[in-house]
């Protein structure tokens, strides 16, 4: 029985949703358990309709349970021992160059952020304090090779409250983006570690990296409740990248059985999975899904995630959580380097974070997008009806859209950009697929002015009467 506290710091939907999940991981909900009916549960606790329905969205989003249409919701297999399992010992406190983009009036690009809405006014203030304390100094030294202290505590802070990440700022390694951190990561992998796991689709460019440090890189298909686990236990990768909580290109969120069998494979096979917790913090109306990390016993994953998407590519900060064994192997082969970010910078960042404004900023843009996808969803469905329909709801700041009757993706992305639209290709992110989705795109939405949403809408519906 679930017993929820009214006028409690967790709003009655997150009660209910977190007391229906401890109740299913620890066993006291068997698989195939049917749920109570949204009208008996709402009965019974005395809380709305609404509070019930959110609270199983949530649960259904993650895994826990499925939806049999006309019966109600069932509990799912969520193989509680797959997470079982430590690691003995210390546990945790290239191609052709791409021409540039020409310009166009609608670019429905998803990895912009739109200018206005980056706190310029609070950054300078950061910036000039920190510049400030720095300029007050006695002396002028190096910073840490792992980046600012101050940084690296704030991080910790702000992931374990953001996405139940657990680590010791020690494990923390600050990086000038992304790339720069699997540069990093990929120079303490252990030689025999060298068959890389990719998903299918999956982000061309970090596919290229990998492929450009020489591994053996096998492709797993991305089914609906994250990458193919019957696939990846058949290969004989022992190395993983994998975007859980907002699968790049696709949007599909790795159900919490899936996150566990990984574990378990990552555990068996003496393994490293490298989550990279992309666009994490946008999930329209649900509570975020727990980080990978959050989950890992045996120091088995590496986490990795940017500051890029909540403030800007500019800012350049991102950061790697190393399991013990590989943060003993960074200070013996990074002791003589240093952070490759301004430490001002960072100790910007760090009390950016500490005041709050950082969360503040993140909940305020959030609101914003899914303002932007409901006005992008709307505009679709007024002037697009037909031609065009969403196949995602989105998470982040892109939606998935299938196009009727294309046959050629190139040909019809090339048809909008003559006509001042620029959508983009979901084919050039598969290896092996293609196929499966040439009548796929990707549409952003969160770098475009709300205007442009519906106009840029309206340009692409006359575009495609003319192309068809």
């Amino acid at each position: 029985m679930v017993y929820l506290e009214p006028g409690g710091k967790e709003p009655l939907y997150e009660q209910l949703y977190r007391g229906l999940k401890e109740d299913i991981t620890a066993g006291r909900m068997p698989k195939g358990t049917m749920l109570k009916s949204l009208r008996v549960m709402e009965r019974e606790l005395a809380v709305s309709r609404n509070t019930v329905d959110r609270a199983y969205a949530q649960l259904l989003a993650e895994g826990y349970i499925s939806a049999v249409h006309g019966t109600g919701y069932f509990v799912e297999d969520i193989a509680r021992d797959f997470s079982a399992g430590a690691e003995a010992g210390k546990t945790a406190p290239a191609p052709a160059l791409i021409p540039k983009k020409t310009q166009v009036k609608y670019d429905f690009e998803y990895d912009s952020i739109e200018s206005g809405l980056f706190p310029w006014t609070k950054w300078k203030k950061y910036v000039d304090d920190a510049l400030l304390t720095e300029a007050s100094g006695r002396e002028l030294s190096y910073e840490s090779g792992k980046g600012s202290l101050a940084l690296r505590r704030a991080l910790c802070g702000f992931l374990f409250r953001h996405r139940g990440v657990s680590c010791d700022p020690e494990q923390m390694i600050i990086c000038a983006g992304t790339q720069y951190a699997m540069e990093i990561l990929t120079s303490l992998l252990p030689p025999d570690r060298n068959r890389f796991a990719y998903e299918e689709p999956g982000y061309a460019a970090m596919r290229h990296f990998i492929e450009s440090k020489a591994y053996v890189l096998t492709s797993i298909p991305v089914v609906e409740t994250g990458v193919s686990y019957d696939v990846l236990k058949k290969s004989r990768a022992n190395l993983l990248y994998i975007t859980p909580s907002h699968q790049f290109p696709t949007g599909t969120v790795t159900s919490i059985s899936t996150r566990n069998k990984l574990l378990h494979w990552a555990n068996k096979r003496d393994a490293y999975i490298i989550e990279n917790d992309y666009d994490s913090e946008f999930r329209y109306g649900m509570i975020p899904i727990p980080s990978l990390q959050s989950l890992d016993k045996g120091q088995r994953v590496v986490y990795m995630n940017t500051l890029s998407k909540i403030l800007s590519p500019s800012v350049r900060c991102a950061f790697l959580i190393l399991p013990w064994k590989l943060v003993a192997l960074y200070e013996k082969k990074y002791r003589w380097f240093n952070s490759a970010l301004p430490s001002y910078h960072q100790n910007a960042l760090a009390q950016m974070i500490e005041d709050g404004a950082l969360e503040r900023h993140l909940r305020k843009i959030a609101v914003w997008n899914e303002k932007k996808y409901h006005i992008l969803a709307d505009a679709i469905e007024t002037h697009l009806a037909g031609a065009v329909r969403i196949v995602r709801y989105p998470a982040g700041v892109h939606t998935l859209i299938k196009i009727a009757g294309c046959k050629d993706q190139e040909r019809l992305i090339r048809g909008l950009e003559q006509a001042g639209v620029r959508i983009y290709s979901i084919k050039r992110h598969c290896h092996d697929a293609a196929k499966a989705y040439e009548n796929i795109f990707l549409m952003g939405f969160n770098s475009m002015s709300e205007r442009d949403i519906i106009s840029g809408c309206k340009r692409m519906a006359a575009a495609l009467a003319e192309l068809n």
